[in-house]
């Protein structure tokens, strides 16, 4: 499937101006202070992390296992309270009735999260729940508009003719699809996955990523966990290097060889 379907398909995704900025200049998504996270009194998993998401860009978490990097990204998308410190979503420009839009982040996990039951369309819709009328989505009866949207999501990531398919048929890529999917009818301001592609095959991998950034082009950012170093090469705009719970490199992904990056993972 052609990336440019996502521009031609999907309605624009790219929030208004806000304020903040990232290290780099651009307008921050989200911004975390002083992170300090442990699992039990022994070690930290989270020490004193600093860090600032830049909006419409794609930023890898690069580290290798027990780096800190999946603790980071649950802390940030609100699954684990941090022990110290604060994560701040960078307020989008207020509606023209005064209010602000309700916080959006949409959290990817490495193991998918998906009903394997439920059909890709259900699964899309579960991403809804949040915005419905909880009664009613209890019973599975979403907004017709609701509806629509995460039909048209699915056509978009080129999953058509797999609507009404089980997940436990889907392929996969076509698994990590719906997940997209799931997140996108959110609308979210930024995308947290973890280790998102580590488990596909090469060329699944890449039509997955050229999805993703096509996505951050409309002006989602994407905070994305990973140990492979070619992935981040190819595809960071901003990498992101942890070591023992704390961030050893930030900076722009131009320039930074393969054999850079495992120097800094050393």
């Amino acid at each position: 499937m052609r990336t440019t379907a996502i521009n031609t398909r999907l309605e624009s995704l790219a929030p208004p101006a806000v304020p903040g900025r990232a290290s780099n200049g651009a307008a921050s998504a989200l911004v975390a202070r002083d992170l300090w996270f442990s699992y039990d009194s022994r070690a930290h998993a989270l020490q004193g992390v600093d860090l600032a998401v830049s909006r419409g860009l794609t930023t890898m978490v690069l580290g290798r296992s027990g780096s800190g990097k999946t603790t980071l990204l649950k802390v940030l998308a609100g699954l684990l309270k941090p022990h110290r410190g604060t994560v701040e979503l960078v307020a989008a420009a207020p509606y023209t009735n005064g209010r602000t839009p309700q916080r959006s982040v949409a959290y990817i996990p490495q193991t998918l999260g998906l009903v394997r039951s439920m059909t890709a369309l259900e699964n899309t819709l579960a991403g809804a729940l949040g915005a419905s009328n909880t009664l009613l989505s209890l019973f599975r009866l979403f907004p017709k508009e609701t509806v629509g949207r995460a039909k048209a999501t699915l056509v978009a990531l080129g999953l058509a003719h797999k609507l009404h398919e089980r997940v436990y048929n889907l392929s996969g890529g076509e698994r990590q699809r719906v997940a997209i999917a799931r997140a996108l009818v959110q609308r979210p301001e930024l995308i947290l996955a973890d280790e998102f592609v580590s488990q596909l095959d090469p060329v699944t991998a890449e039509e997955i990523l050229d999805m993703m950034r096509q996505i951050a082009a409309d002006g989602v950012s994407f905070l994305i966990t990973t140990h492979e170093t070619d992935v981040v090469a190819k595809y960071a705009d901003r990498v992101v290097v942890m070591r023992a719970g704390q961030i050893s490199y930030e900076g722009t992904a131009e320039g930074l060889s393969e054999g850079a990056m495992v120097g800094l993972l050393r």
